[in-house]
């Protein structure tokens, strides 16, 4: 992987909610998830997409933020895992659909604008979209803004301890101007964390971090994600070459 994230996923809050108006960056690719780029466009953002490999996995977060003078607290798991069907693509899901504020997501990557654009589905069926480029110092950080208030979100994701950890920091600037102000914060291991130092088994897919074994021909190999797995055994023989 090109990039080694500061050690994703959860974006849960439902201050998102407060960002109602239309969103940057609206995906307006095929609904019927047929791929329009050029096999050479497919594989740049393949390779965009690879860069954020950290983030593929299950991962057992705890969200923290301020109300008032109390912390609130809540657990999730979130899955990030390769999407092959038209454009390649991650997706995202929160506690299988039963997220506390987000039932799913994606993230896709627009050759055309150079940027990462993440769409989240709220628990009421509305989709938030944010744009925005690798950080320097590894992830993603990536903006929206509210058409009727200016408000601007801000959404960083990193992942630490070679990949075992995940960090995801919301903000929020009032009309667009000043400070960012902090929302909420999100904390968690990825399933199955060996630690830093333990080697893992690489996706014979993606080539990422793998924890789920598939088999061809009597041998085993190993996948990150279901996309993945379900991508090996719709063509095992081109990936046990």
């Amino acid at each position: 992987m090109l990039l080694r994230m500061t050690a994703l996923a959860a974006l849960a809050v439902g201050l998102f909610g407060l960002a109602g108006g239309p969103a940057v960056g609206q995906d307006k690719k095929d609904p019927k998830e047929v791929s329009k780029l050029k096999p050479e466009e497919q594989a740049k953002v393949k390779k965009a997409l690879g860069e954020m490999q950290d983030f593929i996995g299950q991962w057992n977060l705890e969200g923290t933020q301020k109300d008032g003078a109390k912390i609130i607290a809540w657990k999730e798991k979130v899955s990030w895992g390769w999407n092959f069907k038209g454009d390649p693509s991650f997706t995202a899901d929160f506690n299988e659909g039963k997220g506390k504020y987000y039932t799913g997501g994606s993230l896709k990557y627009d050759l055309e604008k150079k940027l990462y654009v993440l769409s989240l589905t709220n628990a009421d069926k509305t989709e938030q979209v944010f744009e925005g480029k690798a950080a320097k110092d590894g992830g993603l950080k990536l903006e929206r803004k509210d058409a009727k208030t200016g408000d601007v979100y801000r959404l960083t994701l990193n992942t630490l301890s070679e990949g075992d950890k995940f960090q995801v920091k919301f903000e929020k600037q009032d009309g667009g101007k000043g400070l960012f102000n902090n929302v909420f914060a999100m904390n968690g291991l990825k399933e199955g964390a060996g630690g830093v130092g333990v080697k893992k088994p690489e996706c014979i897919v993606s080539g990422g971090a793998a924890n789920i074994a598939v088999s061809f021909n009597g041998k085993t190999y190993y996948v990150c994600c279901t996309g993945c797995r379900d991508e090996f055994n719709a063509n095992p023989k081109k990936y046990a070459k």
